[in-house]
């Protein structure tokens, strides 16, 4: 059973964080890049099915490109906390036992918490907490649907797809949080943007394709998820295009992404698991350069908000190109990835459900305005409003090698598709290049980028709030508490009260021990006597008579002596 533990990640990747807490610093940077290094050597030659393989190459990839990006980072602690939460995601995918799943699954959870709080600002702590917590809540819900399928005596994952029980909703329930599955998405907008640049990167490419492969593995084919999954694309692509936190506007694209992914597996079928799988892989590329751009731009100026930045592509140009083509990558602009698997996704829906083909189209069509357009136009190509001074040689040299490699990856697995299929369980070909598939999709982008100019005025981003789908649960569950809380201390208060009574009245009976008796056998004390006994002849009638002729007796005495 031991030798079930011995994933890659575990090896190499979790082995080289712990150690990164201790090694000199003049090592750090080795240990940075040797664990993903090594672990994707071995993911490579392991006899692992295709699919483990698949996300084990793309995790140990960005995990390199990541771990580059973050050479000039000093804190030892951040690093090692990186290194631990991808090796333990590697170990989620290569998992066979629902043991070995859900422990990795905790130190995913535990060591992503630590990359948010980790920045060590007052909003990283808040945010890194409510994180901690919806996790938590999906850990435990999943934890519960494990626990039932040991019972049933089920040790090794299998695919629950059809069996409505108790473990089947709890387990989907558990996933779903790690997959961002509206309303428990909030967490994504709130937590990553608050981490450290680096941090945001590794977890932009983790835990949601965690839980998209544990969906594949489980749950592929399941309809319910179809619904979940369009509107999911939608509804990040629309938070997108009012969002203007750079970091926030992104987190809520791998919301609408990760939406594509859940449709494409919850159609099923070879090519709507390949679709999926194909498009976790790009989708990690390209969205991985878009944060480490948004990190450089953030590091050179200090700034986060699109309406507080403006021209910087002369300024930064190696900045500005990377994202300019990850951006186009995420829109589905052909000859980039983000086409390829584009292309499994819409015929997987084109033909078992042409209305969620319709929607994720639109999807795309918000992608491309909400990112490529937006993003571009305000933030690197547009006119500028206003003057800031930066200057792209300040950006450690590291963070333009990252960005480059990201960018490049993106384009050399868009103009070499197979690269992708061949690696997908099913090896399906998505024929990506045919002359209407590409037609369609340079008559889509026409069409929203003429709209984009013609509405330029009301896409220029505003400094507001947005409100997620948490406000609907979060106002309610205040209100919950807060009744709880005071249901619980007037509880409290009046349990003090009772519990003082108590202690009152047993004091009076330790004091008068014939009280108890009084009060469980019915025995009644004796009354006050006042030193005459009961039974004194005195008390009695005639005891009375005697008494009176005796004072009359003594008086007559008394009288006589006198005369």
């Amino acid at each position: 059973m031991l030798n079930n533990f011995l994933h890659p990640g575990l090896m190499f990747l979790i082995v080289s964080g712990l150690l990164l807490l201790v090694v000199p610093k003049s090592l750090q940077k080795f240990f940075v890049l040797a664990g993903p290094v090594v672990t994707g050597f071995y993911v490579i030659t392991s006899e692992a099915d295709k699919m483990s393989v698949m996300f084990g190459i793309i995790f140990s990839l960005i995990s390199l490109i990541a771990g580059i990006y973050n050479l000039h980072v000093k804190d030892r602690f951040e690093l090692s906390f990186e290194a631990i939460y991808a090796g333990a995601s590697i170990c989620v995918v290569f998992a066979r036992y629902w043991i070995e799943m859900i422990i990795f699954w905790e130190i995913m959870a535990v060591a992503s918490w630590l990359i948010v709080v980790v920045a060590r600002t007052k909003k990283s702590t808040e945010a890194g907490f409510r994180y901690l917590l919806v996790h938590m809540l999906g850990g435990n819900l999943l934890l519960a649907g494990i626990v039932m399928q040991l019972a049933e005596g089920n040790s090794m994952i299998q695919c629950l797809t059809g069996n409505f029980n108790a473990s089947y909703w709890l387990i989907l329930a558990g996933i779903a949080v790690n997959a961002a599955i509206p309303p428990l998405n909030a967490w994504i907008a709130d937590a990553y943007p608050e981490s450290t640049m680096g941090g945001t990167v590794y977890m932009g490419s983790f835990t949601t394709k965690v839980g998209v492969y544990c969906l594949i593995r489980i749950f592929a084919g399941t309809e319910l998820l179809l619904y979940f999954g369009v509107f999911m694309a939608l509804w990040g692509a629309c938070m997108a295009l009012i969002e203007n936190d750079l970091r926030r506007l992104f987190a809520y694209h791998i919301i609408s992404q990760v939406g594509y992914m859940i449709a494409s597996l919850a159609i099923g079928g070879e090519i709507g698991i390949d679709g999926a799988c194909a498009h976790a892989f790009n989708h990690i590329l390209y969205k991985g350069t878009l944060l480490m751009a948004a990190g450089a731009v953030i590091t050179a100026t200090g700034k986060r908000k699109i309406s507080e930045l403006g021209g910087l592509a002369k300024k930064m140009p190696v900045t500005a190109y990377s994202f300019l083509v990850a951006s186009m990558a995420i829109a589905g602009f052909p000859l980039l990835n983000g086409f390829v698997s584009k292309s499994l996704i819409m015929g997987a829906a084109a033909q078992n459900a042409h209305w969620a083909e319709i929607l994720l189209m639109v999807a795309s069509i918000g992608t491309l305005m909400s990112v490529t357009l937006k993003v571009n136009y305000f933030v690197f190509f547009g006119k500028s409003d206003v003057h800031i001074e930066v200057n792209e040689k300040n950006i450690p040299n590291n963070m333009k090698v990252a960005m480059i490699l990201g960018a490049g990856a993106c384009a050399i697995t868009g103009i070499f598709p197979n690269i992708v299929y061949n690696l997908t369980p099913f090896g399906t070909d998505g024929h990506p290049f045919t002359v209407d598939h590409v037609t369609q999709y340079v008559q889509l982008f026409a069409a929203a980028t003429i709209a984009f100019i013609m509405y330029l005025e009301h896409m220029k981003p505003k400094e507001k709030i947005t409100l997620d789908t948490d406000w609907f649960y979060r106002k309610p569950l205040n209100i919950a508490v807060e009744g709880l809380s005071y249901a619980f201390d007037s509880a409290r208060i009046e349990f003090g009260k009772m519990l003082k009574c108590a202690i009152e009245q047993g004091n009076i009976y330790l004091h008068n021990p014939r009280l108890i008796g009084e009060k469980l056998f019915s025995i009644k004390p004796p009354e006050e006597k006042n030193c005459i006994e009961k039974d004194d002849v005195l008390q009695n009638s005639v005891g009375k008579l005697i008494g009176t002729n005796f004072i009359l007796f003594i008086v007559l005495i008394v009288f006589a002596i006198i005369k």
